[in-house]
């Protein structure tokens, strides 16, 4: 499978290898270098700030029953930031916490409950 870059211009040299050594949490990778979800990647140097919170999703509008789930936005200098749907609270903080030891300037949000 071919890996692509969210930012065309900051692709990493050997992502093969990067990957291999990338550790799941849920349904994402992360490494040293860099976030993996569904074929593309995105650097962590060019993440600008995260913020959790606390959501719910619904699945095929499902008369307002929705699943508790977090949210992770990830912003990283374009218009549209990055959103990543977890189930548990505990794997989000430990995406949220492996992304800000690579990238300590990067701006940490925690929002509440709805």
């Amino acid at each position: 499978m071919a890996w692509r870059s969210l930012i065309p211009e900051q692709e990493l040299t050997d992502v093969r290898q990067d990957r291999k050594n990338a550790v799941g949490i849920e349904k994402y990778k992360i490494s040293a270098n860099a976030l993996y979800m569904q074929g593309e990647y995105l650097p962590l140097k060019a993440v600008t700030g995260v913020r959790l919170q606390p959501s719910t999703y619904t699945p095929n509008c499902a008369c307002g029953k929705g699943i508790p789930v977090y949210k992770l936005r990830v912003d990283y200098g374009t218009e549209n930031p990055l959103v990543l749907m977890m189930e548990k609270e505990k794997n989000a903080e430990r995406l949220l916490s492996a992304i800000s030891d690579v990238n300590p300037g990067a701006r940490i949000e925690r929002a509440s409950a709805p």
